[in-house]
């Protein structure tokens, strides 16, 4: 029996259920007796007692880029998710699973000891979401939205993000914007270049393809193709919407060894808020992702599912807040 089934047969909301059940909330005492006698005589209070409270953290590996060489951001998230998953009496069991022993790896998920799984799935494509809905038990992703799939997800608004990264520099008088996009192509990035386009759109800005780069998507890989671009002598706009903050920082060390003058002569605005934006000459611009929200909402999704308080498939986007800093000259 769920949570609803007993809201049901109490004639109550499925909110005033869980406060009797975890004895919070201005329920009435015959109301919180009467539903603690369905739950028993249910057998749900036994089985809620007698269950394991375990959930499973599945980190999904494939270039590692993301995941291994972005360690505070994803520290941040998977801070949020145990002290969340600790709040609700949960215990987390972290799995890293590499792309090529992911076929394997899933299907050996004991599925009987584990309430729920969170799937921290940034490198993840589509397909990994159709397989990893397919456990008996209740997934929610995070770090990725899986758009076309039917599986509950906590992400970020990448495309509102964007579009208010495009509008800030418009409104400080810029309007020929580059973008530089990761050579490396996972769901966020892509999705930011493409939000990317359509503020431009939006915005009633040209969209100029030269005026996008791409470059590895690590400190030293964005350093080195970025000096190789403008020593082919590229052309560039007076200011650049970075796919995250690794890129951007990368970017503005090339151009600073190559002679050009951050926010004077160039203006770049990042994306994700890591610590490296603060330790710059000029403080970083950027889009601050807020990791701590993304793991307390995913464990408080996967938490409704298991309790079965939620039954819907439910996408939560969470919005980028821009940090200014002083990277953007004002035209």
């Amino acid at each position: 029996m769920t949570i609803k089934e007993i809201a049901d047969l109490a004639g109550v909301s499925i909110a005033t259920v869980s406060l009797a059940l975890n004895n919070k909330g201005n329920v009435k005492k015959e109301t919180r007796e009467h539903i603690l006698e369905i739950a028993r005589k249910s057998g749900y209070i036994k089985r809620k007692q007698e269950g394991k409270k375990n959930i499973l953290l599945i980190k999904y590996v494939s270039s590692g880029i993301s995941i291994e060489k972005n360690g505070d951001f994803i520290a941040k998230i998977i801070d949020a998710i145990e002290v969340t998953a600790s709040d609700h009496e949960y215990n987390i069991n972290i799995k890293n699973i590499q792309a090529r022993d992911w076929h394997e790896s899933i299907y050996q998920i004991d599925k009987d000891e584990f309430s729920g799984v969170i799937f921290l799935s940034t490198e993840a494509d589509e397909k990994l979401g159709e397989q990893i809905k397919s456990l008996s038990i209740p997934v929610v992703a995070v770090d990725n939205v899986f758009g076309t799939v039917d599986l509950n997800a906590v992400s970020i608004d990448n495309a509102g993000g964007i579009y208010d990264a495009v509008k800030y520099v418009k409104d400080k008088g810029h309007t020929d914007i580059g973008y530089i996009h990761s050579s490396v192509k996972f769901t966020n990035i892509m999705n930011r270049k493409e939000g990317y386009r359509r503020a431009l759109s939006a915005l009633g800005l040209k969209y100029d393809p030269a005026n996008t780069i791409e470059v590895m998507p690590t400190l030293d890989g964005a350093y080195e193709d970025m000096v190789k671009l403008l020593h082919k002598g590229i052309k560039l706009p007076s200011v650049y919407i970075a796919g995250n903050d690794t890129l951007a920082i990368g970017v503005i060390k090339a151009l600073r060894e190559n002679g050009y003058s951050v926010p004077e002569d160039i203006s770049v605005i990042g994306f994700d808020d890591i610590p490296f934006c603060t330790m710059m000459d000029s403080p970083l611009t950027t889009m601050c992702v807020n990791k701590k929200s993304l793991g307390e909402r995913a464990v408080r999704l996967l938490v409704e599912s298991i309790e079965g308080i939620n039954e819907d498939t439910v996408k939560i986007l969470i919005r980028p807040k821009l940090i200014e800093r002083n990277s953007i000259k004002q035209m």
